[in-house]
């Protein structure tokens, strides 16, 4: 078990009150602050929730709240004011992630977060930020975020011990589309490498939904995946190719499906089964309609990578459940099923993919 300490909130508040706090944080490299909270959250008023999210801002650490069970009627503003919320109880406030264990969880938060210090809480401040609010905003600020831990030591060891690096030949489309009359239909193509998110299917997809958005006349878009899975998120083969970090962020803002999907959300309905990670869920999330099957796993690994979500998930996701649960899929690292998709209103509807 890893070791962590927890403090009540008034000495946590008091400790970022100090005006040495971001560099005695720093100097000590406290990277996960641990507060427990009482159940009825007696002391812990709005008002000072919203001094310690301001003081907290900026740090370079990851705020975690813990609370057995939450009264009902706690301020989801007072919960907000924290990176990560675990409670063991039910409850209907976004903020906050039910497990079975809090400590077991916050341990393992701990964990992950000494591994990629780096990525876990650049991720962290970004959220906090929230920059997802304004989707151009956000989608700007994930990327630079990105670009910078693209060059960074995190993101270098990872590429150093991949076991992946196989470049596949095909001349196939990587996207595959058919008109039905004011439907267009899409489907991400390479079944064969779990629909991995590959530099030619990203250029594709925005073309085609660049042209659907140039046709007044069609109504609707579908978009699944070929195979067994959806999409296994960014193909593991091209990462590192960019040696150029600046470059590589202007080419993910000139060919950015995540902006065509957030402009055509309202005509888009995507089906998931399978695996869905990274990008295989960062996009779909911004859709009016997310349908899945039964077959459907969810997960965001990008941390474990010494990177961030950078599909336009830390805008997406967070903008359907929230920045906490959006930190908590990113930093742990850890699946989510279908039942739980549902129940964060990740996916919206169940039924078999057509």
């Amino acid at each position: 078990m890893v070791d962590f300490q927890a403090v009540e909130f008034d000495v946590a508040l008091e400790t970022l009150r100090s005006p040495y706090a971001a560099e005695e944080l720093h100097e000590h490299r406290q990277r996960v602050l641990f507060v427990r909270l009482p159940e009825n959250l007696s002391n812990v008023t709005s008002k000072k929730a919203s001094e310690f999210f301001d003081r907290a801002k900026l740090l370079n650490m990851v705020t975690v709240a813990g609370v057995l069970d939450p009264q009902p009627g706690i301020s989801h503003e007072v919960l907000s004011a924290f990176d990560l919320v675990f409670t063991t109880s039910d409850t209907a406030c976004e903020a906050v992630v039910k497990v079975f264990d809090i400590d077991e969880a916050v341990a393992e938060i701990v964990l992950a977060v000494e591994r990629n210090p780096h990525s876990a809480i650049m991720l962290a401040q970004l959220l906090r930020q929230r920059a997802f609010m304004d989707v151009s905003t956000g989608l700007v600020s994930e990327s630079l975020v990105y670009a910078s831990l693209q060059s960074g030591p995190e993101f270098q060891t990872w590429l150093s011990e991949r076991s992946d690096s196989s470049a596949e030949n095909n001349t196939a489309p990587a996207v595959l589309s058919e008109r039905h009359g004011m439907r267009l239909e899409l489907s991400l193509n390479r079944p064969n490498r779990a629909n991995a998110f590959s530099i030619a299917m990203r250029d594709e997809l925005v073309e085609q939904l660049q042209l659907a958005n140039s046709d007044a006349s069609i109504e609707q878009i579908i978009l699944k995946g070929e195979g067994k899975s959806f999409c296994s998120g960014g193909d593991l083969s091209e990462f590192g190719l960019f040696d150029n970090a600046p470059e590589a962020h202007f080419t993910r803002m000139a060919r950015s499906p995540a902006f065509w999907m957030h402009k055509l959300k309202d005509q888009t309905t995507v089906y998931l089964r399978g695996n869905c990670i990274g990008a295989g869920i960062e996009l779909p999330a911004f859709s009016k309609e997310v349908i899945a099957d039964e077959t459907l796993t969810i997960s965001l690994p990008e941390i474990k990578m010494g990177l961030i979500p950078g599909s336009g998930g830390t805008v997406s996701i967070p903008r359907r459940i929230g920045p906490q649960k959006t930190a908590y899929l990113a930093i742990s690292g850890k699946s989510i099923d279908l039942e739980t998709a549902i129940s964060w209103k990740l996916v919206d509807k169940i039924e078999p993919t057509p």
